[in-house]
């Protein structure tokens, strides 16, 4: 039976049109179950009335049935006949159908039934507009047969030969034209009410047609996630945006579980509780897995359905995809903590830039004096050795003052191209790599030197001394037995790494130091840079500068820091320069005493510090100079308009009166040939860079040394050069 009303139910169904085309789709299949029914129906009454046809010899109605019959049949087999085409020959079947009857018959026949149902059909099938031509048609119809009628003509029409029906009924002809116009009110109604009907449908339709191809459009470019389930969590419906989130097809997730796709399925317990309580979920993160079983960070904001008793059975809502925004907030985050870092260590930077500039003054009598006066003994007198070790405190004392330079990122003095693999290869035979193996006898470091490009501009000092302090904190991570691995390897970015530091594209020569100790714990990590920070005991395991040391110096280098550390499994600290492609190296040349003799030269000291103009007058009037001394620029500007001098050295900073830049770019106007030799406690400045630029000769850093102040001296004197190539003394 169900085969049976398959089959019937495909007759009766367009194939050319679907439930989208709205209104067409359902005239298209109301013609054709109205074709369907007058051939298997219509045989019913269409056998017999053919059959009483040719029993009274009524030809005439015999071919007119048999064509209406057969030309319904063909109109309902042969589809691809137009609609309209079809339409409108059905519609002519049944007004014909009605005109016969009512002749053949009289009015209480089939016939205005049919004529009835000629324009309600018209409005269904066509539109309302033909709808009321069909009732026009209907009323010129029976005003004709009435006058048929009425004036006796019935009777004398071809075959028929009947009374007329009001003779037989004892009716008049006022009794047809009641009955015409009650039949036409009726028709009227009946068809305006369909028609009516039809046309609100069809515009209901036209409405929700276009309403489904508008939720459709937003269907199906959400960049959310639209989604049905039922309660126990089987997807009914799911957007295709679904697909770029989580690279599954709608047609791959519709009808299965949603427990399938959670990557903890506490989370999903936690969302059906929050929605059983509430009704809704608003801004609910879940983690999802997609295709490739990567774990995707999702917020659900959903609503519950529930059926006619309140009973939950499924929901509805929007997921959205949340990668990208933790992404970038982790991003901003890291982003934040670097700025957080970077203005912490410019803080603290220059804040050591002060405390440095002010010992630097204090320690050059520590420096200088002893050494003077060391030099008039002899070489057993008891006090020499004394001295020496006033000397050597007040040296390591700068030594310590200059890493708050580099802290302070202001001590880095000349740059010259270095070859960073020779550099860590000669560190590795100096006294201080030595002296740190002595102390960790047990660890064991390998080298794995390979970068073919190892060249960068830089200070040699420095990056020894980076090198040392990430070996010192390499080795004393590792308690007992231990490994070290130092490399130097040529890396090309073509996008940023986020690391530590986010490094930038670019070409690196790149030093690596490696140790498997106890690794650093994130908190440590974000500190781990700032002075006097430490895990160690301070005074046992150095000044606590050390790491400031290293960040200070690749800042100045203008490099990138990247740190890799995990615990019990150690870390890896990467260090990226850029790469100079120049390869000319120029060896420093060392300094002979004797050599630094002056020959009577006068020298003009200026310095707002007494004791620092005292300090540079013995050393240099020692070395053989003449030298006079001003308090202030002022002073050395009046001086110089009657006086000459071969050189000045000139103090970067004094108060109050101008500095030393303004001093000199002063001196110029009158004097434009001075040489000018600049001095500071501070590392090299901007202000430095541009009286450099003015055409002194050199830097020379506080606190003094005979062997500093001799060579600086000598070279501004004996050397008549542009300040680009002028040597800077920093040792």
């Amino acid at each position: 039976m169900k085969i049976l009303f398959r089959f019937f139910n495909r007759l009766i169904t367009p194939t050319q049109l679907t439930l989208s085309d709205g209104v067409k789709y359902w005239q298209e299949k109301l013609l054709l179950n109205l074709l369907f029914v007058f051939v298997v129906l219509g045989l019913v009454t269409y056998l017999p009335s053919v059959a009483l046809a040719i029993k009274e010899e009524l030809w005439l109605v015999v071919f007119i049935d048999t064509f209406l019959y057969f030309l319904v049949l063909l109109l309902f087999l042969n589809r691809d006949i137009s609609f309209i085409i079809r339409a409108v020959s059905l519609l002519i079947v049944c007004y014909t159908l009605g005109i016969v009857l009512i002749v053949v018959v009289g009015p209480f026949g089939a016939g205005p039934v049919w004529l009835f149902f000629f324009p309600i059909l018209t409005g269904i099938l066509l539109s309302k507009k033909m709808a009321f031509g069909s009732l026009l048609i209907n009323a010129l119809t029976l005003i004709s047969i009435g006058m048929i009628i009425h004036l006796h003509l019935i009777g004398s029409i071809g075959p028929f030969n009947f009374a007329p029906w009001y003779i037989v009924s004892g009716n008049p002809i006022e009794k047809w034209i009641v009955i015409c116009l009650n039949f036409m009110l009726l028709n009227i109604i009946a068809t305006l009410s369909i028609t009516a009907i039809l046309k609100g449908l069809q515009e209901s339709m036209i409405d929700l047609s276009t309403s489904e191809k508008k939720y459709r459009q937003i269907f199906e470019n959400i960049q959310d996630v639209y989604f049905e389930t039922r309660f126990d969590g089987t997807i009914v419906e799911v957007s295709p945006s679904i697909e770029k989130v989580s690279l599954y097809k709608t047609e791959e997730l519709k009808g299965k579980s949603l427990l399938n796709f959670y990557n903890d399925l506490d989370q999903r317990e936690k969302a059906i509780l929050e929605l059983s309580k509430t009704g809704t979920l608003k801004d609910h993160e879940i983690h999802f897995k997609d295709k490739d079983e990567n774990v995707i960070i999702c917020s659900i904001n959903a609503r519950l359905l529930t059926g006619e008793d309140n009973t939950p059975i499924g929901s509805i809502g929007i997921l959205r995809d949340l990668s990208l925004q933790k992404a970038m907030e982790k991003e901003k985050k890291g982003l934040e903590e670097q700025l957080n870092r970077a203005q912490k260590m410019e803080a603290l930077g220059l804040l050591a830039g002060g405390v440095a500039h002010d010992l630097n003054n204090i320690l050059s009598g520590i420096v200088t004096y002893p050494e003077l006066l060391s030099m008039d003994l002899d070489k057993d007198d008891p006090m020499k050795k004394g001295l020496d070790i006033i000397q050597s405190s007040g040296q390591r004392a700068a030594q310590i003052v200059q890493d708050l330079l580099t802290l302070s990122r202001r001590g880095v003095i000349s740059r010259e191209t270095l070859n960073l693999n020779d550099l860590i290869l000669n560190f590795m035979r100096t006294p201080e790599y030595k002296k740190i193996l002595s102390f960790h006898p047990n660890i064991h470091i390998e080298k794995q030197i390979t970068a073919n490009i190892p060249f960068l501009k830089g200070s040699s000092i420095h990056l020894q001394k980076t090198l040392m302090n990430l070996i010192i904190n390499a080795a004393e991570s590792q308690l007992g037995e231990g490994q070290i691995i130092i490399r130097t390897l040529n890396r090309h970015l073509d996008k940023p790494i986020k690391g530590y530091d986010q490094v930038e594209i670019g070409d690196y020569i790149v030093l690596s130091v490696e140790d498997k100790g106890t690794g650093i714990s994130p908190e440590d990590l974000k500190r781990i840079f700032e002075p006097f920070f430490t895990k160690k005991v301070m005074g046992r395991s150095g000044t606590g500068l050390g790491m400031a040391v290293v960040w200070g110096t690749v800042q100045d280098h203008e490099g990138y820091i990247d740190i890799i550390s995990e615990f019990n499994k150690g870390t890896i600290f990467d260090l990226y320069f850029p790469i100079c492609t120049n390869e000319v190296i120029m060896p420093s040349k060392p300094f002979v005493l004797n050599d630094l003799m002056g020959n009577g030269e006068r020298i003009l000291i200026v310095d707002d510090m007494p004791n620092q103009r005292q300090i540079a007058s013995l050393a240099l009037e020692r070395l053989g100079y003449q030298t006079t001394v001003m308090e202030s620029g002022e002073a050395a500007i009046k001086y110089l308009k009657k006086q000459d001098a071969q050189l000045i050295l000139l103090d970067m900073i004094m108060e109050p009166g101008i500095n030393g830049l303004e001093t000199y770019r002063k001196i110029l106007e009158f004097k434009p040939h001075q040489k000018a030799l600049i001095a500071s406690g501070y590392s090299q400045t901007h202000q430095v860079n541009d009286t450099l630029e003015l055409g002194a000769s050199g830097y020379l850093k506080k606190p003094y040394t005979i062997e500093k102040i001799g060579a600086a001296v000598k070279s501004a004197l004996s050397e008549n050069i542009d300040s680009d190539t002028i040597p800077h003394v920093s040792k």
